[in-house]
C-alpha cells in the first residue's frame, strides 16, 4: 500500500498550557504508535519509523480488516495508538511488547485522509468530526476505539494519575496535521511515578548509575540511569561514589547500598524502573525503606 504517512509527534512538556481556550487533551496510552491505512479492501498498519506491522500484530490486523469491510467503511488513513487497555486511562506496555495479541486495540485519535480527501491541512476538530463520522457505526468498539478528548487538563491528568496511565497530550484545536514533523501544537505530559532506591555501583563506560531496593532479603538490582542529574550533581555524585567505593573492577565501581535517592520512572518493564530519571537526593531517608514490596504497592490500582 502505497499511501501511507509518518505520525506527527508532540513535543515534551512538564507543563500544561496557561491558556486553555483552544487547547483539548487526551489520555496518552502506552503502546506502539501507528498509522493504519485502508484501501477498501487491504489494510496495512505502520510503525512511528514507517516499518509494517501487520506480521507483528496479526490478530488485530485481521480483526481490523474484518470490522472495515463488514461495515463498508470508505478508504480512509487514521492515525492511533496500538495498545492492550487494562482501563480506560492505562495500557499495559509490557504484555503488548511481548506479543500478548489477546484484548489488542487500535486507538484512533485522528483522520488524515477519507476517500480521495486529504485532511491534513483541516484543522484538528474538523479531522475529529470526520473521524467520530467515519467510525460512529463501528460495531466492535473493543478492536476499533476513537479516542475520547477534554477541554480540561487538570481533571483529566487526575483521572490518569489515579489509574496509574501514562499521562496525557494536548492539542491546539486548530492545529494542522504536519506529516512525519515534531510540534509544539501537540504537547505530551507525562504521568512520572516516584520510587526510592538506592545507589550501588557506577558503570565507567557510559557513565549509567546503578540502583536497587531490597527484595527477599537481597538487593535486587531494579534499574540504572544517567539522565536528570545536572552537571554539578553529577560530578559530586562521583566524587563521593570514588571516596567510597567498595570494589573497583575494569567496568564498575562499587559502593555500599548507603546513597538513596529519588527517581522518577514512567512503569515497570521485565521487573525493572522504564525509563527512570533522577529527581533528588534523599540524605534523610534509610536505606532499609527502599523495597520491592513499596514499588509495587504504589503502582496498584
Amino acid at each position: 500500500m502505497s499511501n501511507q504517512m509518518l505520525p506527527m509527534i508532540p513535543t515534551l512538556s512538564h507543563s500544561f498550557p496557561t491558556n486553555e481556550d483552544n487547547w483539548i487533551y487526551e489520555v496518552k496510552y502506552d503502546g506502539y504508535r501507528a498509522i493504519l491505512a485502508w484501501d477498501g479492501q487491504a489494510l496495512c498498519l505502520t510503525s512511528r519509523n514507517g516499518h509494517n506491522l501487520n506480521s507483528r500484530f496479526p490478530t488485530l490486523h485481521d480483526n481490523l480488516s474484518s470490522i472495515l469491510m463488514n461495515q463498508e467503511i470508505n478508504p480512509c488513513i487514521i492515525d492511533g495508538e496500538i495498545c492492550i487497555l487494562t482501563n480506560n486511562y492505562r495500557a499495559d506496555f509490557e504484555s503488548l511488547h511481548k506479543r500478548k495479541e489477546k484484548n489488542i486495540s487500535f486507538i484512533g485519535f485522528d483522520l488524515l485522509k477519507k476517500g480521495e480527501a486529504l485532511l491534513t491541512s483541516s484543522p484538528l476538530l474538523a479531522r475529529k468530526k470526520e473521524l467520530r463520522h467515519l467510525l460512529e457505526n463501528v460495531s466492535d468498539q473493543n478492536v476499533l476505539i476513537e479516542i475520547a478528548f477534554s477541554p480540561t487538563a487538570q481533571y483529566l491528568f487526575e483521572l490518569v494519575s489515579n489509574h496509574n496511565g501514562e499521562g496525557v497530550v494536548c492539542k491546539k484545536t486548530d492545529s494542522l496535521y504536519r506529516v512525519g514533523k515534531r510540534t509544539r501544537n501537540w504537547l505530551k505530559v507525562k504521568n512520572w511515578k516516584i520510587a526510592f532506591v538506592f545507589l550501588y555501583a557506577y558503570e565507567k563506560a557510559n557513565g549509567y548509575f546503578y540502583t536497587g531496593v531490597k527484595r527477599e532479603g537481597e538487593i535486587y538490582e531494579i534499574g540504572h540511569f544517567s539522565h536528570g542529574l545536572s552537571s554539578e550533581e553529577r560530578e559530586a555524585l562521583l566524587e563521593v561514589i570514588k571516596r567510597n567505593k567498595t570494589k573497583e573492577t575494569n567496568g564498575f565501581i562499587y559502593v555500599q547500598p548507603r546513597i538513596v535517592l529519588e527517581l522518577e520512572y514512567l512503569d515497570l518493564y521485565n521487573e525493572k524502573l522504564r525509563q527512570p530519571r533522577f529527581k533528588q537526593f534523599c540524605f534523610q531517608t534509610s536505606w532499609e525503606v527502599c523495597t520491592w514490596d513499596t514499588i509495587q504497592s504504589s503502582l496498584m490500582t
